[in-house]
């Protein structure tokens, strides 16, 4: 539920009760996952949803409807063609939504769960703290990522130039990466396009278990940094991990567009996506579940 965890911290902060519906499970084609959560204050605020907005409507007024009363509500909505009027899903899946009142003072296990989802973020290491560095530090902090960036240059590796990162460094990159925490769930993006901090740092992560390793560069700077990572060591095998020129081709310009183009290629190793238009695909829209 990292799509509303920053409100249910400030909800939990004030103390005041409120209604958690999550969707506890899916049958068929639908929008959203397990554990997707819609939260509903005293005062009517909702934060998150549990489907694309099909039945938002109907879960909202019964988070209300267990505010008021404090029991607990189990619904199922499932497609149904036959009555215009009811809370249905187009895609044509099921889903089961539990709803239950929260109350601070007395209930700590979603806070207990935001707290250990929060340590479980998985990381996105960005390197080079440029123009490019603040817009990808938004997009990964958008998704669920929990955003490192690292610079040696103490003048531009400052929390007021990447407001959106969860941490600022200031070291040399290659040094930084062989100290901290990486996992199969880490991505790598490396912009600082020089070879004297790019080629050291891509070396440590392409023998690393990180999922997703991209430097930032044009063709001619990619192709010269490839071979000095082969002199540096790296075999063929390595260097086939590195996304180089980073992101997929959407005709990026500005830094804001750049980022979501770095997103939708690390998106697209992680789901099996193709990274084509969706109408020249066929099958589930979502991969790895049955999608819309």
């Amino acid at each position: 539920m990292h799509d509303l965890a920053e409100t249910l911290r400030c909800w939990h902060d004030l103390g005041e009760p409120y209604a958690l519906a999550t969707v506890v499970a899916v049958t068929g084609s639908a929008p959203r996952r397990v554990g997707a959560a819609l939260a509903v204050d005293a005062q009517g605020h909702a934060a998150g949803g549990v489907s694309g907005g099909c039945v938002e409507a109907e879960v909202y007024e019964l988070c209300r409807e267990v505010l008021r009363t404090g029991a607990v509500v189990n619904r199922s909505f499932d497609s149904d063609p036959d009555d215009p009027f009811a809370p249905s899903l187009s895609c044509g899946g099921t889903i089961d939504v539990s709803i239950r009142r929260v109350d601070p003072a007395t209930d700590t296990a979603v806070a207990e769960e935001l707290e250990a989802a929060e340590s479980d973020r998985p990381r996105m290491l960005i390197f080079g703290a440029v123009q490019f560095a603040a817009a990808l530090a938004g997009a990964g902090r958008f998704l669920g990522y929990r955003v490192t960036v690292c610079d040696a240059r103490e003048v531009f590796a400052t929390k007021e130039r990447i407001p959106d990162a969860d941490e600022v460094v200031v070291d040399w990159p290659h040094r930084y990466f062989a100290g901290t925490r990486v996992d199969d769930r880490t991505v790598v993006c490396v912009l600082t396009h020089d070879a004297k901090f790019d080629v050291p740092v891509l070396a440590e992560a392409l023998r690393s278990p990180a999922a997703f390793v991209g430097a930032i560069g044009s063709r001619r700077t990619c192709a010269e940094r490839a071979q000095r990572l082969r002199d540096a060591g790296l075999d063929d095998v390595a260097l086939a991990r590195l996304r180089s020129p980073i992101g997929l081709d959407l005709g990026a310009a500005s830094p804001e567009e750049v980022a979501i183009s770095v997103c939708a290629e690390i998106i697209a190793l992680a789901r099996g996506g193709s990274g084509v238009p969706l109408r020249e695909t066929r099958g589930p829209l979502h991969h790895g579940r049955t999608g819309r």
